[in-house]
């Protein structure tokens, strides 16, 4: 017969608050907290610049419509890059009364400015990311949208580009599909 070994207690040690080992737990329990706090920050800051873009195309379009052209949602576009202009002219006007020296509002300037350039580079480039208006189905259940930024995920989305480079896009995909049906391209 087998002799019972005595039952081993595993407790954990307790580690001398002084000691090297303390001070890297407490270091990884620091960094741990620090990444969870910037992840948060982060989806935070995220959903405010989406949801407030998808909020300004929710309340600026037709919704009597059932669908857009391309057309209609480029200069949609074009109105959504231009929403602050009244703003920046209200700055400007305060920056140049006389008698005042420097620049009032400086800082909101240099960030509606950034965010034109940027939204604009974009938009000239590789598009905005927008729900596809130029389908009934996806517009109206854009139009039904909460305004919940989680809920955007159900919402099939398409990038639309400025229309010199949607027009370029259209003639490419027109000369890929003929040339595809006289099967002139090899694969």
């Amino acid at each position: 017969m087998p002799k019972e070994g005595k039952a081993k207690l595993h407790c954990k040690k307790v580690v001398h608050p002084n000691s090297r080992k303390a001070t890297k737990l407490a270091r990884q329990a620091h960094r741990d907290e620090k990444l969870q706090r910037k992840k948060t920050e982060r989806n935070y800051l995220l959903q405010i610049k989406v949801g407030e873009k998808f909020r300004w195309f929710f309340e600026n379009i037709d919704h009597d419509k059932t669908e857009y052209s391309s057309s209609e949602v480029c200069e949609l576009i074009e109105r959504y890059l231009h929403r602050s202009d009244e703003e920046l002219q209200q700055i400007n006007e305060q920056n140049s009364i006389k008698g005042r020296q420097g620049r009032a509002h400086a800082s909101r300037e240099d960030t509606l400015r950034n965010v034109i350039e940027r939204e604009r580079e974009l938009y000239n480039t590789c598009g905005i990311e927008l729900p596809d208006l130029t389908s009934a189905k996806v517009l109206a259940q854009f139009g039904e949208w909460n305004c919940d930024v989680a809920s955007l995920k159900l919402i099939r989305m398409r990038k639309f580009k400025s229309s010199a480079l949607e027009k370029k896009q259209e003639r490419n995909d027109n000369e890929t599909d003929e040339n595809l049906k006289e099967g002139n391209i090899k694969t």
